[in-house]
């Protein structure tokens, strides 16, 4: 069981919250990962070297790119189509500022510059976060239940997105 800022609780069991199912839906996935990503901009913020920083700057890359692709690819499409094509735009641009910012801290990760990026950053990934686990993601739940649960399994998701990706590149 993991229970998040807000609150929310994710099971891995076979039962989630009231919701009563053997997958955890890509929400309820992409929910978790936000709590990974927070720990791993802390682990940045507690390391003090170059070293240090690199390995969880490439995890840290690996796993926000797999998870941008996946609300790029599969929910800012409901999102545009349910919620407005503002709030998927919006959306996209942060992703893009997210982007542009882990490059800019690899960049930066022997350097004195190095703290005050990762401080934007993490605001950044911070209103990101909160705007889709109190916004987004609610609407979502009551306006594109289906969709979302048409979407399937996160794990698989991921694969089928992944898989897509390359084939397309």
């Amino acid at each position: 069981m993991i229970r998040g800022h807000d609150g929310r609780v994710a099971m891995t069991g076979p039962a989630l919250g009231s919701r009563e199912r053997s997958q955890m839906d890509v929400l309820d996935h992409l929910t978790m990962e936000h709590r990974k990503v927070e720990q791993m901009i802390g682990q940045l913020e507690d390391a003090s070297s170059a070293e240090e920083r690199q390995p969880i700057l490439a995890e840290l890359g690996e796993a926000l790119t797999m998870h941008m692709n996946v609300e790029e690819e599969r929910v800012y499409p409901i999102v545009e189509a349910r919620l407005g094509e503002y709030m998927a735009a919006s959306a996209r641009t942060e992703h893009d500022t997210a982007r542009d910012d882990l490059v800019k801290l690899a960049d930066l990760a022997d350097d004195d510059g190095f703290a005050p990026a990762l401080a934007a950053f993490k605001g950044d990934i911070a209103k990101h976060v909160h705007e889709e686990e109190h916004a987004m993601f609610p609407q979502l739940r009551t306006t594109a239940a289906s969709e979302i649960a048409a979407l399937g399994d996160a794990h698989k998701l991921e694969r089928e997105v992944q898989d897509e990706l390359v084939v397309d590149t």
